[in-house]
């Protein structure tokens, strides 16, 4: 079986919506699947926001590994949004980047001249004509790929799937609703559901997604396949150990809007006026804030007392990040309650063997696997984390460091695993020839 995979985010970019297909390049093979996948160019390090728009050769890299999988990186040119991004700043011009924003997340759907991304639905259909694939997979976002793996579809007969990495459509109440967020979201719903209506298969990164799928889009197919933890990177940290001199907690990525970020800075602020500790006693570290200028202030302007306590810490490659989580007493993991938001990062904190503290208790997925893992608890009040931190806080004192007791159950969230789930299903898809 060949598979054809569109997909924006891919390594060099290290990102969750990159990793999912990167597995999927990795590990399919093994299952008998020949993969090719387009993507764009992307720089080897992202350390800004200028740096996910920069202009890249027009040409097309192909690269070709010896299993025969192969990687089409299409060129990448800037919208005019993206250019007064690169000359003036993040700073400067602000509002009138986020009208040109608003525009073209509709004028792409509508127009390809106005698709910064088209270079590689048009790499997409040179591939089609010269190597005609028996699936295309189609991972997101940018949702944008919905409308090329839908219009390739139609137009070459070839069955797609619609990957969604998150609920989409679903996940808009956790974020803020102007009149053009809102007008944006109508849009949005309405090409969905257009996009959605040849695709032979939806898959998605969670249970709670998958329901929402299932009643947006009824009689479709809708499958499961976690995100998960790729055990690839995790070789050699079995020795990394945190600190004796310092009680280390490590959160990693992404604060979204719908977070409960306040409750743990109350909580913590509770417990350390509650236990007079210094700042030299404690560490607070955020890593990739650096790139989210409104989460940032959130963080660092809700108590001045945190000052020195909460430090917003630069995007590292993930490699070291995964080193910094192991070099932490405790992992901070956020939710709010009734959230059906699954972080994808609760897997490699799964895999990097640390106590997990869920805040908000979200009472839904997360939950359900720190329960099902071993790997962690959910609170649900700022008394509750104030109490956790303390508990924690005097094993750290009496220099009681070991491993989280996670069980066997997490063995199942590995990405190869995950990948032999999807494999099973590409196999037993019943396909025209």
């Amino acid at each position: 079986m060949k598979v054809l995979i569109l997909a924006y985010d891919f390594p060099p970019l290290i990102s969750i919506g990159g990793q999912r297909p990167y597995s999927w390049y990795n590990y399919l093979p093994g299952n008998g699947i020949s993969v090719t996948v387009i993507t764009r160019q992307w720089n080897s390090q992202i350390s800004s926001a200028l740096d996910y728009v920069k202009e890249t050769p027009p040409a097309a890299v192909i690269e070709t590994n010896q299993s025969g999988t192969k990687v089409i990186r299409a060129g990448f040119i800037p919208n005019l949004r993206d250019r007064l991004l690169l000359r003036f700043g993040i700073e400067k011009l602000g509002p009138l980047r986020k009208l040109l924003s608003y525009f073209y997340s509709f004028a792409e759907h509508l127009f390809f001249s106005f698709d910064s991304k088209s270079s590689i639905y048009r790499e997409a259909e040179n591939e089609i004509k010269k190597n005609r694939p028996d699936v295309i997979i189609a991972t997101g976002e940018p949702f944008i790929l919905f409308k090329y793996g839908s219009t390739l579809a139609g137009r070459y007969n070839i069955p797609w799937i619609a990957d969604y990495r998150d609920n989409w459509t679903g996940n808009q109440g956790n974020y803020a609703q102007g009149f053009l967020q809102r007008l944006l979201n109508s849009f949005y719903r309405s090409r969905e559901k257009k996009y959605i209506a040849n695709a032979l298969m939806i898959t998605t990164a969670a249970p709670t997604y998958a329901a929402s799928l299932k009643n947006r889009h009824p009689g479709k197919q809708v499958e499961v396949i976690y995100n998960g933890y790729d055990e690839a990177y995790f070789g050699g940290l079995e020795d990394i150990k945190p600190p004796a001199d310092k009680f280390v907690i490590t959160y990693g990525g992404t604060i979204y809007p719908h977070q409960n970020l306040e409750m743990f800075l109350d909580g913590l602020s509770d417990f350390i006026t509650q236990n007079k500790i210094a700042k030299s006693e404690i560490e607070v570290n955020f890593y990739g804030i650096d790139l989210q200028a409104e989460a940032k202030n959130r963080l660092l302007n809700y108590k001045t007392e945190l000052d020195g306590y909460v430090i917003a810490r630069q995007r590292i490659p993930y490699a070291d990040l995964l080193k910094k989580m192991r070099a932490s007493h405790v992992l901070l993991l956020l939710s709010r309650k009734g959230a059906d938001w699954l972080n994808a990062k609760v897997f490699d904190y799964l895999a990097v063997k640390r106590k997990i503290f869920l805040i908000e208790n979200d009472h839904s997925i997360l939950e359900s696997i720190l329960k099902e893992t071993n790997g962690g608890i959910g609170l649900n009040t700022k008394e509750e984390v104030a109490s956790f931190l303390k508990s924690e806080y005097v094993h750290f004192k009496k220099g009681i460091i070991k491993d989280s007791e996670v069980n066997e159950q997490a063995l199942k969230y590995s990405r190869k695993n995950q990948a032999g789930i999807l494999a099973k299903l590409l196999s037993g898809l019943q396909i025209k020839k």
